[in-house]
């Protein structure tokens, strides 16, 4: 299990955090996803094998952009 942690340009309102979130967690793999429109910021908990990608797809797919995403493995 790893932490991705994601800054996204464009929203503007909770509704749009919650929409990306609904389409992170249709990814294979996403098992939670946390994302505040206030911050720009998103906090996802992923299996290792998630892509940044597929991420990226994810959150494009309704209209909103990664700027940047950082991987952190969990430890145990």
């Amino acid at each position: 299990m790893k932490k991705a942690f994601i800054i996204i340009e464009g929203m503007d309102c909770a509704s749009d955090s919650k929409l990306i979130e609904r389409s992170l967690l249709k990814v294979k793999g996403v098992k939670s996803a946390n994302v505040n429109y206030l911050i720009h910021k998103g906090f996802i908990n992923v299996d290792n094998n998630v892509t940044k990608k597929e991420l990226e797809d994810a959150v494009k797919r309704v209209g909103y952009t990664i700027t940047n995403i950082r991987f952190v493995q969990e430890t145990k």
